[in-house]
């Protein structure tokens, strides 16, 4: 049976419950609380919850094929497996969440090369914390922390380095952001010995595929457009790009169906050109996502 490690107890958790759900992967468990369920696709995959920063080792080693963490995790454990594909949301929004270096507001450091040498800085990022400083020759203590960094200062630290996704937080605890680190996203990671089982990897390829179209969110419409023959030069160049002939109405073969998949920022000035060049009518209707073919398939050979 395939196995999935999706993340627990975090500002992903919710998100990724919801872009499964979107992707026609609904987790089945007992309860909101239950730690382990199932997907129906393909077969049952077998799917555990665990905290994120577990979740890169423990496909690493092979006790899990597959898995869903944040990309800081990925770097922060060093855990062998391969990156399948980086989306893009958080918490709150659609967009990367950040690793951040903070100091007190009223700290009168504007670069890290500011801080003067012993600075005490607390984060759960010890590798990557560490790894930065160094290469911005701080000579700094790394105190490593198990949450609530912002508490920290001062009595055990004189910065932190944490995630910010708003930077709410660090403001509400008198901290301002001095360098951003790095800028991170949920990433689908397996492990070199699933990737290595033909049967495995094909499986894991088709949950990625409509889980990167679910989180696509393309914000296109689907247009129908019937025209009469002899508007069709007209009204063929102002289609979408990508558009295809659907055929020709049933009643009358003179006027052909064209369709294609149109940006709603600009439907509006699209169907009135559309009309103003001779099509009939336009007909639209919702894209919840478009799955595309694997890469491989399109490719010559």
């Amino acid at each position: 049976m395939l196995s999935l490690v999706l993340p627990k107890g975090s500002s992903l958790e919710q998100r990724t419950l919801d872009l499964f759900a979107a992707a026609g992967l609904k987790i089945s468990r007992p309860s909101a609380r239950a730690q382990r369920g199932t997907i129906a696709y393909g077969g049952a995959i077998r799917v555990v919850f665990c905290k994120p920063r577990e979740i890169p080792p423990v496909v690493g080693s092979g006790a899990f094929d597959f898995g869903l963490t944040g990309g800081d995790w990925v770097e922060e454990t060093g855990a062998k497996v391969e990156t399948l594909a980086s989306l893009t949301y958080a918490k709150t929004s659609n967009a990367p969440w950040r690793i951040v270096l903070a100091v007190p507001a009223d700290h009168p450091a504007t670069d890290v090369r500011d801080l003067r040498s012993g600075t005490r800085v607390a984060t759960e990022y010890v590798n990557i914390g560490r790894r930065f400083l160094e290469e911005a020759g701080l000579n700094a203590e790394v105190v490593r922390s198990f949450g609530a960094t912002e508490a920290k200062i001062p009595e055990l630290a004189d910065a932190v380095i944490d995630v910010v996704e708003t930077g709410d937080s660090l403001r509400h605890n008198g901290l301002r952001v001095l360098q951003t680190i790095r800028t991170c996203t949920p990433q689908v990671i397996a492990g070199p010995h699933a990737l290595a089982d033909d049967t495995k990897r094909d499986r894991i390829d088709k949950v990625v595929r409509l889980l990167r179209a679910a989180a696509a969110e393309t914000p296109c419409t689907m247009i129908t457009v019937r025209v009469p023959g002899p508007h069709l030069h007209t009204v063929t160049p102002l289609m979408p790009a990508g558009s295809w002939l659907a055929g020709t109405d049933l009643a009358d073969a003179d006027i052909v169906v064209l369709q294609g998949r149109a940006p709603r920022a600009e439907l509006l000035e699209r169907t009135d050109a559309l009309l103003a060049a001779g099509a009939l009518d336009i007909t639209e209707s919702d894209i919840h996502r478009t799955v595309p073919a694997y890469a491989s398939r399109l490719s010559p050979g």
